[in-house]
């Protein structure tokens, strides 16, 4: 009888210890659970310096209610599908190249064009106002709710042994290239464009596959390229755009002040964050790259009209493709013009 009495007590304490952990699980859980994915190295600042502080500011304003998790280096799905993984709520946030869809979003490519952004931080800049007043541009995301729209820092020419000082430098090499409308600029320069993805590049080059890559300088920092990078050439001939959209089923769910969060945490000055901290890479590659012996040429004064002149078909093209798709091509190019002199 006296076992059986203890036995009951035990059980009761032990009951009781399993309700009180159960309610503080319960009271310490989050209502909100995001799940983050990404294509970059966990490494990068867009992780460490962007999301970690987004997600970290949503849970802290929402009292918790708001957690995240984040998977980075394509643990969830390649860089290509991550817009889909959003649109489909096998993630709830993901960020990604827009060029690794081909075809899919047409105008937001006008900042791929040579010389419109002379930095990240400018480029994220005129890509969050491109954004805001083109409904056209926004349609081209019309199934995710977009966070923040922005820019790598502006796309160089690196190769290994031939240095490339003019258009007439370019023709006839293998240069990886990072979207369709980056062949195209390849392909009136005279060069072989090569796409693969960044991962693969610091090998191809180093074996020779290809003989360069139009890269930001912020590749040569992160993917370690600096190590056979030997020749660079400063001419800002494109720039990659980068979307961070979230599940619209997901955002649906929070509150109206759950959204306001969301929205705080996120925007126009986010965008131009996490253009900086592209900015702020691209100086560390290029230094490194100096360091190792790189040697560097800047495209300006007539050296720039020569490029401007043998680029110039690009633009005419980008604008009739825009504008024979029923686009606002010519519009948005405009504005574009006049949003790289008055954000600069």
């Amino acid at each position: 009888m006296m076992f059986r009495k203890i036995r009951m007590l035990i059980g009761i304490v032990v009951l009781f210890i399993l309700v009180a952990c159960s309610e503080g699980i319960a009271s310490t859980s989050s209502e909100h659970h995001l799940i983050i994915s990404h294509f970059l190295p966990g490494s990068h600042p867009i992780q460490t310096d962007v999301f970690q502080a987004i997600g970290n500011e949503m849970k802290e304003k929402s009292n918790g209610a708001i957690s995240y998790d984040l998977y980075p280096a394509n643990a969830l799905g390649d860089a290509g599908s991550q817009y889909d993984m959003a649109v489909t709520g096998e993630v709830d946030i993901a960020l990604s190249v827009h060029g690794y869809s081909p075809g899919r979003f047409p105008l937001v490519s006008i900042l791929e064009l040579p010389f419109f952004a002379e930095s990240a931080a400018h480029g994220s800049e005129i890509m969050e106002h491109l954004y805001d007043e083109f409904p056209s541009i926004q349609n081209e995301h019309n199934d995710t709710i977009p966070l923040f729209l922005f820019t790598a820092d502006p796309a160089q020419l690196v190769t290994k042994a031939e240095p490339i000082k003019s258009p007439e430098d370019v023709k006839g090499l293998r240069i990886r290239s990072p979207s369709p409308l980056a062949n195209d600029i390849l392909e009136v320069l005279g060069a072989v464009p090569v796409s693969m993805p960044m991962g693969d590049v610091y090998e191809s080059m180093e074996r020779g596959v290809i003989d360069g890559a139009m890269i930001p300088l912020e590749a040569l920092y992160n993917y370690n390229l600096y190590e056979v990078a030997n020749y660079i050439t400063i001419g800002n001939f494109s720039t990659t755009p980068f979307f961070a959209v979230m599940n619209q089923d997901k955002y649906e769910r929070l509150s109206e002040s759950e959204k306001t969060i969301v929205q705080q945490a996120t925007g126009i000055e986010t965008a131009i964050k996490s253009g900086s901290v592209f900015d702020e890479d691209g100086k560390k590659g290029r230094k490194l790259a100096e360091d190792n012996g790189a040697q560097v040429y800047e495209v300006m004064g007539n050296n720039l009209a020569e490029w401007k002149e043998a680029l110039d078909p690009i633009f005419d093209a980008w604008v009739n493709e825009m504008e024979k798709d029923g686009l606002p091509g010519g519009e948005i190019y405009q504005r574009a013009l006049e949003l790289k002199e008055e954000l600069r």
